[in-house]
């Protein structure tokens, strides 16, 4: 379980990486944790934050992984199965790995989609 651990855990302190980049215009405070184990981003926002911007700092990982996708899906397409199958099996394993990467960078927390309380 620790080498899956490690080959899935860079999702992780990217993800609250990018709620810190994407806080910066409107951040009064910024505490950043980007330890695989426990990455977190504490952002302090200054009362009058704009309610879209505080649900864009939420969901800033969601909108810049499926953003990723369409660029994906635009430069090569959907992969078909016969694409697929003509794979080697580490390329398929590099595959898996890079798509659980992308959903666990994307996918928002519970925190994220509730920002407000």
């Amino acid at each position: 379980m620790s080498l899956l651990w490690h080959l899935l855990t860079p999702s992780v302190p990217l993800h609250e990486l990018t709620h810190a980049l994407a806080a910066l215009p409107w951040a009064s405070d910024i505490d950043a944790s980007l330890l695989r184990d426990d990455a977190h981003v504490d952002v302090t926002l200054p009362d009058g934050t704009p309610v879209w911007a505080v649900y864009l700092i939420s969901l800033a990982p969601t909108l810049v992984g499926l953003g990723l996708l369409f660029v994906f899906i635009a430069l090569f397409g959907v992969p078909s199965v016969s694409t697929l199958s003509g794979l080697a099996i580490h390329e398929l394993g590099l595959l898996v790995i890079l798509a659980l990467n992308w959903a666990i960078f994307t996918y928002p927390s519970r925190g994220d989609r509730r920002p407000l309380g």
